[in-house]
């Protein structure tokens, strides 16, 4: 039996180029052997779910991002199959909107700073106060959906695109009347939100503001032009994303384990490096680094100069270039060549990066 790790790792290069060798401080032996033993090449730049989704065999452009993701969550749902007739779904994730000198610059909410009941008493309010819109819910207290009828027109641009952006360089666009319906329709939530008691207690206790949701992830189709098709018979990932994914294909994912990723051939998503490199917290960056190393990294290695993992090919998804790695089994005796330090990849690539597309 051939064995075969495919290994999704978004945020593992650094997205500041102005940081000087970001990961100088963490002992990475395994991972600089494996970048310099495999054949590493630059891909266009994607968002981790439009990466995942093409690893499943789904090309559309607008994929059903928020369905799937909702497939993928662990609250139960009558209406969750991206299958169903007539149900279309939304991500609706709570914001917090900071005013500078010039932009309202949007920031999201790690797990920790909303709590259950702050989200279901928000989402209860909008569904009164912003009633034939659809059903608003907070599966998790900071991931939150709308079910709807009809599906939106308009684009929607993806969460992750916007963290620490200015808002208005991201409002739905596209088909004019629909956009003009949802930008008019987030202008009410801020509103209905702003005036909540919840956001007034937490403004009261210096804590963020719950001030506004981010629609994204819809499509014209509640499912998928094709089925998804999984790259490998197991898949293991937290992520709702990828397990929506994977459900969709049939397979119930599991959780990240390297000891049972390396018994056979395995997709795995490992997502704890996204939020500290989106948050530009470098601290997070460092330490969630070290654990992936220790845990992953050198299990990997060991086991590609063993013989037992046949093929790993590495995906590292990013807003400016995405990075691939591809090692075989002949991979391991490639003795000469020297190790590479990710700091290093790091600098290459940053010192050739395009300037980021803009609305």
């Amino acid at each position: 039996m051939i064995r075969q790790l495919v290994l999704v790792i978004p945020g593992l290069l650094w997205p500041a180029p102005q940081t000087r060798r970001p990961a100088q401080d963490v002992p990475l032996a395994a991972l600089s052997r494996l970048l310099g033993r495999g054949q590493r090449r630059i891909i266009p730049a994607a968002q981790p779910e439009h990466l995942l989704a093409r690893l499943f065999g789904i090309d559309d452009e607008a994929p059903p991002l928020a369905a799937l993701r909702r497939l993928g969550e662990d609250r139960g749902d009558s209406a969750i199959s991206p299958n169903r007739p007539g149900t279309h779904w939304l991500c609706a994730d709570p914001m917090n909107l900071t005013m500078t000198r010039e932009y309202l610059l949007a920031g999201d909410f790690v797990d920790g700073e909303i709590d259950a009941a702050e989200a279901d008493a928000l989402c209860a309010a909008l569904n009164q106060d912003i009633p034939g819109l659809g059903r608003f819910s907070a599966v998790t207290p900071t991931r939150w959906y709308l079910r709807i009828d009809r599906p939106p027109v308009a684009r929607f641009a993806l969460l992750h695109e916007i963290i620490g952006r200015p808002i208005q360089d991201f409002l739905p666009e596209g088909d004019e009347a629909d956009a003009r319906f949802w930008r008019h329709t987030l202008n009410e939530i801020q509103i209905a939100l702003h005036n909540h008691p919840v956001n007034r207690v937490r403004e009261a206790a210096g804590r963020r503001m719950i001030n506004s949701l981010w629609f994204w992830g819809a499509s014209a189709h509640a499912a998928p032009d094709a089925a998804p098709s999984a790259p490998c018979p197991a898949i293991q990932t937290l992520d709702p994303m990828g397990r929506g994914l994977s459900r969709a294909a049939g397979i119930e994912p599991g959780s990240p384990d390297v000891g049972a990723a390396l018994e056979g051939s395995t997709l795995v998503t490992l997502d704890t490096l996204a939020a500290p490199a989106r948050r530009l917290d470098l601290d997070a960056w460092q330490a969630a680094l070290a654990t992936l190393e220790n845990g992953w990294f050198a299990p990997i290695a060991t086991a590609l100069d063993a013989g037992t993992l046949h093929r790993l090919e590495l995906l590292v998804p990013g807003d400016y270039y995405s990075f691939s790695l591809v090692l075989s089994a002949r991979s391991r005796w490639r003795f000469w060549r020297k190790p590479l330090l990710l700091d290093d990849l790091h600098a290459l690539n940053a010192s050739s990066r395009p300037t980021p597309p803009r609305k």
